[in-house]
């Protein structure tokens, strides 16, 4: 993916609907991997980050708790 297609730290939150705060918490615990950076250390991501903090979000409106969805993450990363 080249920078071009890479969204930002606050262009993510807001596709997302995830504040910018728990993205970097997300990161910090692993359930989000680590974002790439450019060459002035700014924050990129692409759509795979996107699509798993949809995912986050839409389990935490469920119900979900953090521990359980991080389990199904790992499912996923790890067939």
């Amino acid at each position: 993916m080249t920078q071009k297609e890479m969204q930002t730290i606050g262009a993510l939150a807001r596709a997302s609907g995830v504040k910018v705060t728990t993205i970097r918490y997300y990161e910090t615990i692993g359930v989000l991997p680590v974002a790439e950076r450019s060459q002035a250390g700014q924050r990129l991501y692409g759509r795979e980050a996107l699509m798993r903090l949809r995912f986050i979000r839409h389990g935490r409106d469920l119900g979900f708790e953090l521990a359980d969805l991080r389990e199904l993450l790992e499912m996923q990363d790890t067939p």
